[in-house]
């Protein structure tokens, strides 16, 4: 019986020292290809010629988190766009433009880091010429990320 008082014991400390000693954080978070992002277009933009190559600047609309719950690229994080394919309206419908996006990179914690998704989506003014098209402030994009991304959770910590 006093044996079997003092295992007891003895796993009750254990257990509490296990429970308080702190969880290992790197300062390292990753999301796994296929994470979904949200970003807002900043400023509006509108062409009259080809906008291949402009560049456009969004932030991100939610905290994106990883498996463990970690916020990996925080809410109001930059996000660079460039325009990589233009398709021009036809005369018969407004409904077949595209303008097609690449993300080519994210700022997070004024850390600069490359990515690489592509996202089209129907500008929201065309004219019926065909010749203008436009993306307002305040456009949402969704995209998703082709591959693995890795960025510090915090100052010092290494991707």
């Amino acid at each position: 019986m006093v044996l079997t008082g003092m295992l007891v014991l003895g796993l009750a400390a254990c257990s509490s020292v296990a429970a308080k000693e702190p969880a290992r954080d790197d300062g390292i978070g990753t999301l796994v290809a296929g994470t979904l992002i949200e970003v807002t277009v900043q400023g509006s933009h509108s062409w009259r010629r080809s906008p291949l190559g402009e560049a456009l600047t969004a932030t991100v609309t939610a905290d994106v988190t990883n498996a463990g719950r970690w916020v990996v690229i925080p809410a109001g994080s930059a996000v660079g766009l460039r325009v990589a394919h233009w398709r021009r309206a036809t005369r018969t419908s407004q409904a077949d433009a595209r303008i097609t996006f690449e993300v080519f990179s994210v700022t997070v914690r004024r850390r600069w880091y490359p990515v690489r998704a592509m996202v089209e989506m129907t500008p929201v003014a065309v004219r019926p010429s065909g010749e203008v098209a436009a993306v307002a402030s305040g456009t949402r994009i969704r995209f998703v990320l082709s591959e693995m991304f890795t960025a510090a959770r915090r100052p010092g910590g290494m991707p």
